[in-house]
């Protein structure tokens, strides 16, 4: 632990009169004190100390008064380093739970550690009066975090700290969220010879001491997991229920991915103010010599924490230009089989040789309206102007720059639709996960875009060859024997997805970052009732806040 309060007359209780420190690590402890394998503190200050600030994460033996010592040191808990200095004395404390109507014993404890310990060199257990006590292979460990000395065998370094162990993502003492909710991974390895019952408690913290804040409650975690319903792997996140129970196979690691649960935690928009909890890791149910241990072998702390200021149930606003890429993968395509007339089956989607590529470009506005666009033209009147205008067409935007002859204006541009006004999706709302907002339109027979007409081949005009007489006045419904080309009409819908099937947006997927799955229905390139379809993915980033589109040339 990493108490809250730093020098030893504030961590200790008053009946604590000495404290002696096996700093074999070496530390400093900030107070430039003598830096030896054994440091002590002594409160009346009648003999000098050798330190006077508690680390977190060190051994120490405590001489206290008190017929019955109990005092509550209050911080933040620390994962064991488990350092064994081979061929030398060692004082350890031992991860066991608090029960104890089944304390494991010793050689349970130790059982598949014997590179450390095989059983010759003598344990010794430190009673109240300070006087080093052996103790047998098979006595109980008959307190939590029970300290005993060691002699171990052979040189060097090792890591020990129970049956199985617990490691964090980085480097921090403790899984905290401060400015984003991205995803933590929390492995826990079991290193014994059995299958252990893995076992993950979620315990309230206390109040944090006058001047470090204020807990807001628990921090409500999500888990993650992989779905394939969808047949590719997509990362969801569900709600976290305690206890969560799980096995983990001898010699096997478990990675317990969590985020926080922001949607059911109110922001307190107070930077002093965070959710706070403890997770107690156990292997609680394990069997051990054909015997349940119903509190298990060892018991571990994990502190979390998620600021106040973080954690808030409002998505933001999604007024503004949206700028992406779609990636199709998929496509139906003609049945061959039993007939010499191919039979177009719609919905046998198939993978794609190749994935195809194109430019996404979304507008939302101020009420919530959708549209896709060919072209949009961002425009500031002035090179450092902090607003920006969004244009629709050419014309308009020679019309702005003769108004504002110092305006910038950039293109952005998507070659996968024609030149058209501002397409409507309807269906829902942007962004709402699960929602599928869809649209259809259509490109004339004889639009410039549709890939049947080409500008230098006139048998692609729908007019005869003789008198230059069209046909008829609209496009090719038919598709076949009446007309030289056809109108295409396409569908195309967008399913949002309510988490990042990458996991790379983090805290800004659905806020800033969105997208899902992207379909396409073509009709009139293979004849009527006959559509194309095509499937794949779409990733939306927002890139201009402005929730107003001029699509008329302005004067």
């Amino acid at each position: 632990m990493n108490p809250a309060e730093k020098s030893c007359a504030e961590v200790f209780d008053s009946s604590v009169t000495q404290v002696a420190w096996w700093n074999r690590d070496r530390l400093d402890d900030g107070t430039g004190s003598a830096i030896t394998d054994f440091c002590y503190w002594y409160r009346d200050g009648g003999t000098p100390s050798t330190f006077g600030r508690v680390v977190g994460d060190q051994r120490y033996l405590v001489y206290s008064t008190a017929n019955n010592p109990y005092f509550q040191v209050i911080g933040t808990p620390v994962l064991p380093n488990g350092t064994i200095y081979l061929g030398e004395a060692n004082l350890v404390g031992l991860n066991v739970p608090n029960v104890a109507s089944d304390y494991p014993s010793l050689n349970d404890y130790f059982k598949d550690c014997k590179a450390i310990w095989n059983g010759s060199q003598p344990w010794y257990g430190v009673n109240t009066a300070n006087v080093s006590v052996p103790m047998r292979d098979r006595t109980l460990i008959t307190n939590a975090s029970q300290a005993v000395w060691f002699q171990t065998a052979d040189s060097g370094m090792k890591t020990f700290t129970g049956p199985f162990t617990v490691s964090l993502d980085r480097s921090d003492s403790t899984v905290a969220w401060t400015e984003s909710t991205d995803p933590r991974t929390i492995t826990i390895q079991n290193v014994s010879s059995v299958e252990r019952v893995l076992r993950i408690e979620r315990i309230s913290s206390l109040p944090p001491p006058t001047g470090c804040g204020t807990c807001a409650g628990d921090v409500k975690l999500l888990i993650e997991s992989m779905d394939w319903s969808e047949g590719y792997a997509r990362r969801v996140y569900n709600t976290l229920a305690f206890p969560f129970v799980t096995n983990i196979a001898a010699g096997a690691a478990f990675e317990f991915r969590v985020k926080p649960d922001v949607e059911n935690m109110a922001n307190t928009k107070d930077p002093t103010s965070n959710y706070m909890s403890i997770l107690e890791i156990s292997d609680k149910g394990t069997t051990l010599d054909d015997e349940v241990r119903p509190d298990g072998t060892c018991l571990y702390r994990v502190g979390i924490s998620c600021s106040g200021t973080i954690a808030d149930n409002t998505v933001a606003a999604a007024a503004g230009l949206w700028v992406g890429t779609v990636v199709l993968d998929k496509v139906n395509r003609a049945k061959m089989f039993g007939s010499s007339t191919p039979e177009w089956d719609p919905n046998a989607l198939m993978t794609a040789p190749h994935p195809f590529q194109f430019r996404l470009i979304v507008h939302v506005d101020a009420k919530g309206t959708v549209n896709v666009l060919k072209q949009v033209f961002t425009a500031k009147r002035t090179p450092d102007a902090e607003e920006s205008d969004l244009l629709t067409d050419r014309d308009t935007a020679i019309a702005y720059r003769g108004l504002f002859p110092d305006a910038t204006i950039r293109r952005t541009a998507s070659a996968n639709f024609p030149f058209m006004v501002p397409l409507t999706l309807t269906g829902g709302e942007f962004m709402a996960p699960d929602t599928t907002l869809s649209a259809t339109f259509t490109q004339d027979y004889d639009d410039r875009t549709n890939p049947f007409v080409h500008s230098f081949h006139p048998q692609h005009d729908n007019t005869e060859f003789r008198n230059k007489t069209p046909y008829v006045m609209n496009s090719g419904d038919f598709g076949t024997g009446e007309y030289e080309s056809w109108g295409v009409t396409r569908t195309i819908s967008l399913k949002f997805l309510a988490e990042d099937p990458s996991n790379a947006a983090g805290q800004s997927w659905n806020r800033t970052v969105t997208g899902g799955e992207y379909s396409e229905a073509i009709n009139g390139l293979n004849g009527q009732g006959k559509p194309i379809l095509t499937k794949g993915i779409f990733r939306l980033s927002k890139v201009n806040d402005t929730p107003t589109l001029t699509t008329e040339t302005i004067h």
